[in-house]
């Protein structure tokens, strides 16, 4: 992670394979990064989103905004990626 931001956001991007009892760690530590106070006068949170793919349950998307994770079904359009 960069230690400041180049010009006025920072970027961070995950992608990889996890074993199921894992899972729980990864979303804890989402919602410990979704929490993060503010760090300007713009009261900007941190926001993202991942797409979740699992062998049995499918595509999930996880949004991370306003200080919390939400968990949804992906679209459609993301499919392929179950492929």
């Amino acid at each position: 992670m960069p230690t400041k931001p180049v010009n006025w956001t920072c970027y961070i991007f995950y992608g990889g394979d996890i074993r199921q009892q894992a899972v729980d760690w990864l979303l804890d530590q989402l919602r410990a990064i979704a929490r993060l106070p503010a760090s300007d006068a713009d009261d900007d949170l941190v926001r993202g989103m991942f797409l979740a793919s699992h062998e049995i349950d499918g595509m999930s998307e996880w949004q991370i905004r306003g200080g919390q994770v939400h968990i949804t079904s992906a679209d459609d359009r993301y499919r392929y990626l179950d492929d």
